[in-house]
């Protein structure tokens, strides 16, 4: 089988078909000078995956991140046409804020990607009414497990300055990194609190962002790509957790990278 598999989540079949456009090369580096033709080809990468999806299985699913650049992409997105009914969009990770909060990653997901032609898609939240991401583990593990489709089709990743991805932080509690990274039990998600940040935050844990076909990491600037080299040459994880990802050698990665941010 390829990649890590969660606890009670199915993991893709060597007997499965895949897509031509997958390489050995496990991370391809995908470099542009404009920010907007890399979203073009983004965009165009993302729905070929989504099409092939939903030709062989059915079905499609994918994970995305917030920040800036998603918003662009997410509008982008949600123009084209597909049948986004049988697609399933979920996070990599969010901020514990209220959805109303411009802070939230689904409230950018809602406002910006399910909308247009993709208003279709089914939404699989990683939120919960509780006070702290701690209390919400068990119940968002369990809905991710049963409401998404496993391995995922697409997970899009961004990329920190500290070397943090989705929310699996290096300046967060070691104890509380380590249930990101290496989950005792088979937990989808785990809670963070890094010193970098404000709130609260729960993440995909490393073994289900890895159980994936496919994984695309996005950054723009001088100073990511520095990170990036820095990450993908150096070996502690838990002192850049993008580094798990980057130096695996079962799932593809895209590293797409832009020297400036998309005009649109």
């Amino acid at each position: 089988m390829r990649g890590a598999t969660p606890f009670g989540v199915a993991a893709l079949r060597d007997d499965e078909p895949v897509p031509n456009f997958l390489d050995e090369d496990m991370t391809n580096e995908r470099i542009f000078q404009s920010g907007d033709d890399m979203l073009a080809a983004m965009v165009k990468e993302t729905v070929e995956r989504l099409e092939f999806a939903i030709a062989t299985r059915g079905h499609a699913s994918m994970a995305v991140a917030g920040g800036r650049f998603p918003k662009p992409l997410f509008e982008k997105l949600s123009t084209v046409k597909l049948d986004w009914s049988k697609v399933t969009v979920t996070l990599g990770d969010d901020r514990w804020v209220g959805l109303d909060d411009d802070q939230s990653n689904e409230k950018l997901v809602r406002d910006h990607f399910l909308i247009n032609e993709a208003q279709h898609a089914r939404f699989v939240s990683l939120k919960t009414g509780d006070a702290n991401p701690e209390d919400a583990i068990s119940t968002v593990s369990s809905r991710l497990r049963t409401d998404l489709n496993w391995p995922l089709d697409i997970v899009y990743l961004g990329m920190g300055d500290d070397g943090h991805t989705a929310s699996l932080f290096p300046s967060s509690a070691p104890d509380a990194l380590q249930k990101g990274l290496y989950p005792a039990h088979g937990e989808l998600v785990a809670a963070a609190r890094p010193t970098v940040s404000p709130v609260p935050r729960i993440s995909m844990t490393l073994p289900a962002i890895l159980n994936a076909r496919y994984i695309g990491i996005h950054i723009t600037g001088q100073s990511k790509w520095s990170t990036f080299e820095t990450a993908k040459n150096g070996t502690e994880i838990e002192e850049m957790p993008v580094r798990a990802i980057l130096q695996q050698t079962d799932i593809p990665v895209d590293l797409w990278w832009s020297a400036e941010n998309p005009k649109g």
